[in-house]
């Protein structure tokens, strides 16, 4: 889909297992690859967040498109969550929650933010502008879930997943209000079931047919962000868009 360089950012490059089996699928010449840059980052540590930040900064100096994806559910057993009633709430798995589901993305966002401006403030040189004029809108994608919708809520439960994405959606849409002025959208992602460490405690439970390969899932959200425009920027689309 891209040409550019892909920063894939992970807490330890040494045991993000799905990402060095597929670097290791890829052919040593492989454009690809040598276009595929790991940097370190812990979202729970603003600190970690900041020296990310500062390092592409360093070797960009831009960023088109932020992919916000980190996230977590619980299992049920080693974890509180995720919580099926009020009585199952663990105050230190909803600070969990909120942390990497909410203010992680919120916060890597905030460090990035300068590096996507399309637009110039109105303070800025005529020169500068110029210099921005032809590059394209950026975009920040956050990974939400349709259990973060509130008008969607007809079960319950899910209580630190389903605050912590609903919370998610609104930052999303106060961000696109603000960084419309720099021509950067902002929109939240529900990706559909997917295969992956996240969902694999719940997936017996899903309908035949409704659990989708990561590849698949991956097409269907890149189709939705390559139809985006201003009228879509702070919305909250699913997979099929």
């Amino acid at each position: 889909r891209t040409e550019g360089v892909i920063i894939a950012c992970c807490r330890s490059p040494s045991t993000a297992d799905g990402l060095n089996i597929f670097l290791a699928s890829l052919p040593p010449n492989s454009s690809d690859l040598k276009r595929i840059v790991i940097m370190k980052v812990d979202l729970e540590d603003q600190f970690s967040i900041d020296l990310l930040a500062e390092k592409i900064k360093e070797k960009y100096n831009r960023v088109d498109c932020l992919f916000n994806v980190a996230g977590v559910l619980g299992d049920g057993v080693k974890d509180p969550g995720p919580e099926r009633s009020l009585t199952q709430i663990d105050r230190s798995w909803l600070d969990k929650s909120m942390a990497i589901n909410l203010m992680a993305p919120l916060m890597l966002s905030k460090s990035l933010v300068p590096m996507m401006k399309v637009r110039q403030s109105r303070s800025s040189n005529k020169s500068s502008s110029r210099s921005q004029s032809d590059r394209a809108k950026t975009v920040i994608a956050n990974l939400s879930a349709r259990v973060g919708s509130i008008s969607d809520n007809g079960l319950g439960g899910w209580y630190s997943y389903r605050i912590s994405k609903s919370a998610l959606n609104a930052a999303t849409r106060t961000m696109a209000h603000e960084l419309k002025r720099q021509g950067t959208w902002t929109i939240s992602l529900h990706p559909g079931t997917t295969d992956t460490d996240l969902s694999k405690p719940f997936q017996r439970n899903v309908q035949e047919g409704r659990l989708f390969p990561v590849d698949f899932t991956v097409n269907q959200l890149m189709d939705v962000i390559d139809s985006m425009d201003d009228s879509k920027s702070g919305g909250f689309f699913d997979w099929a868009g």
